[in-house]
């Protein structure tokens, strides 16, 4: 591993379970993600650990689960920290894949809002917001910038997971042209659609974005006191 690296694969890992969960597997936060990387149900299915259910956009855990590492439940998966590990490097290697095929990666090496970007910060960020989110960050050179749930921008799982040897992950990655078509295809993925405040979320995990609720109440409220506030100026 050359020495302009912070670290390996385990060293991204050791500093995003910290960041998620500070590093406790057994933890389940209040939106329903899931132990020492806080996975919710699409990056368990992605993974192979979850079968899904009728609300693939909650955490509610009210389907099956594939049995995969002996994990039959929520609670089996809470409490068997080598099926998370095992399942945050599936996870990741299916990101990398998607990144591949929406040819994303060809970011690395470049600067996008003041950030350097390398293959692990790419990971970084999909696993913050979705790869979707991730494409529309990068798409908008950086002028737009997706958020989570609780608020935490892309740009700072970027930056902060930037620079570390995921070659473990990354460098096995193949693609046949037919899967990249499919995932494409999949995506609804297009690079001439101008991104804009009315472009649809981009978000892998379209829950993440649920976190946040409320927003349009805002906006109504807003217009309320704004046509309020007109109708008087006139009098």
């Amino acid at each position: 591993m050359s020495n302009s690296y912070k670290g390996s694969y385990t060293d991204f890992l050791r500093a995003l379970g910290y960041r998620e969960s500070g590093g406790r597997y057994n933890i389940e936060n209040s939106y329903g993600y899931l132990g020492k990387y806080q996975m919710g149900e699409m990056a368990l299915i992605d993974a192979g650990y979850y079968k899904g259910d009728s609300t693939p956009r909650k955490n509610d855990w009210i389907g099956e689960w594939t049995g995969k590492d002996g994990v039959w439940s929520k609670e089996d998966f809470l409490n068997n920290p080598q099926a998370q590990e095992n399942a945050i490097r599936e996870f990741h290697r299916k990101i990398w894949k998607y990144i591949k095929a929406l040819d994303l990666d060809r970011y690395v090496g470049k600067t996008i809002a003041g950030i350097y970007i390398t293959e692990s910060g790419l990971v970084g960020g999909a696993h913050l917001v979705g790869v979707r989110s991730l494409a529309k960050f990068l798409k908008s050179n950086g002028s737009e910038i997706p958020r989570d749930g609780f608020g935490t921008p892309i740009t700072e799982y970027i930056s902060k997971f930037n620079g570390y040897d995921i070659s473990e992950i990354t460098g096995s990655t193949t693609l046949t042209p037919e899967e990249k078509k499919k995932i494409q295809e999949e995506f609804g993925f297009q690079w001439d659609i101008p991104s804009t405040p009315e472009t649809p979320s981009y978000d892998e995990e379209p829950e993440k974005d649920e976190k946040k609720g409320g927003g349009g109440i805002f906006e109504i409220i807003i217009k309320l006191f704004k046509a309020i506030f007109s109708i008087f100026s006139k009098k």
